[in-house]
Order: structure tokens, then sequence, then C-alpha cells
């Protein structure tokens, strides 16, 4: 014997069999990006494939198509068709701001790899770490991937006397924050991060396999120690299209 539905159960598919057949369309197309089974960047069948597919005239499709745009799963291109829209990541913006972590809450995994790293008077950094202009930093330049794909660029420095050694403790770790506990920096936070935007450099663009055209966000931080004492200092160039950058209000 089946057990009577709930009063739930029968709402639920009452309200399902009220939808119109082109929310109910729309719910399958939804459906189907979030199984992978149309993947990011690819390009849906053509409007006659799908109506028949779906047993609808082009409206009907038409009309799903736009709340999928509405929503931010497609993206139409004039002239060529509709795509299905790149994951875009949240990056969270907070005191104890870490890049692994923030990628791992939104389910991915992120893959950073060390490109160049050198020992140099520290310059332009001098002032955030709160160093000589003439004091020596330790300088890593990063890039990190999610599903393979690049997402970030990071430049960061590090005050020598105290950090020399970041490079090949990045090596041994693979992490930046595992690499600070290793020479003797149990925590961190920001102390401060700004956010711009601009177009990046023919070799950024190429570092982040993306058109020189297309723009990328670019956050300048500084980040202490538990004692308040800067122990980072860096810019990360995220592109645009990948990363959704929020900030949490933190008491």
């Amino acid at each position: 014997m089946f057990d009577e539905p709930t009063i739930a159960s029968r709402r639920a598919d009452e309200a399902v069999a009220a939808s119109p057949r082109w929310a109910l369309i729309a719910s399958e197309l939804r459906a189907d990006i979030a199984a992978g089974r149309f993947a990011p960047g690819a390009q849906l069948p053509n409007e006659s494939v799908l109506a028949g597919r779906f047993g609808v005239h082009r409206h009907t499709l038409r009309q799903a198509v736009r709340q999928l745009v509405h929503e931010g799963h497609l993206r139409v291109v004039q002239g060529r068709g509709t795509f299905v829209r790149e994951l875009v990541l949240d990056y969270a913006l907070k005191r104890r701001t870490r890049l692994t972590e923030n990628l791992a809450d939104a389910g991915e995994r992120a893959q950073r790899e060390l490109l160049a790293h050198s020992c140099i008077v520290a310059g332009e950094w001098a002032e955030a770490l709160r160093l000589p202009p003439r004091a020596m930093v330790d300088v890593l330049h990063t890039r990190v991937a999610a599903r393979g794909r690049p997402i970030g660029l990071s430049t960061c420095a590090y005050p020598s006397a105290r950090l020399s050694g970041m490079a090949a403790a990045f090596q041994q770790t693979g992490s930046i924050t595992a690499a600070l506990r290793q020479l003797g920096v149990a925590d961190y936070q920001r102390s401060r991060s700004t956010v711009s935007c601009r177009l990046p450099t023919a070799a950024e663009a190429d570092a982040l396999a993306r058109a020189a055209t297309e723009p990328v966000l670019v956050v300048q931080f500084v980040s202490v120690d538990s004692a308040g004492v800067p122990v980072e200092a860096g810019r990360t160039l995220f592109a645009a299209d990948a990363v959704q950058l929020s900030v949490a209000h933190e008491a």
C-alpha cells in the first residue's frame, strides 16, 4: 500500500502542473547546466533543435532562454548563438581572506603555482610593510587556477629580514598560509583591501588566458600578524568574468 501524498508534496505537484510551459523548459535546461550536460562556455543547440526536443514553438523556447539569461546562466551573442556562461566564483573579502578556503566554500579546488620569485629592495612595498626603502623583500609571483582555468595572478612581497625563504616554503607546502606558518607566522589577517578595475597588460592577459580587451579586477592588500605587524603586501588580478568579489561586514 502506498502512503497518502503529503499536503506539501501535493502542492508542489500542483505548482509544477500550473507552471507555464516555458518555465518548465527553463527548469530542465537549468538542471542540464547544473549537471554539466552543457559545460561552461558551451554553445546551446540551435532553436530548431531545442524546440523539437521540447515539442514547443520557438516563441515558447525563447521565453525560457530569456529567463535563463536574466538569471545569469546563459548569454546571447548576436550572430553567433546562445552560450552557457562561465561559472563565476564568489571570492569573499574579509579579515581572514584565504583564497583556497574561499574556493573550497564554493565547492571548488584551487591550484596555486609559483611563476617566479626574487629578493629585491622594498621600493614600492616599503610603505605598506613599514620598512625602510632600502630594506629587502622576498617577492613571489603566483597564479591560481580552478578547474584547470587560470583565474588570478598575485604578486606579493614579504620582509626578508623576518620571512626569508618564502619561495622555498611555498614550494614545499603549496600554500601561502602554510608557508607563513612554517616561518613563524601562526596567523594573519587583512588590515586593508582596495579594489579597482583596469585592462590587463599583454603579459597579464596571456598568463590569465584572456584577451587584452577583457578587464581584470585588481585587489591590493596588506596583511598583518596577531600583533598588527605587516607580514605581506600584494596585489591580485582576477579575471573579471570568472570571479565575483563580495565584502563580509564583520564585527
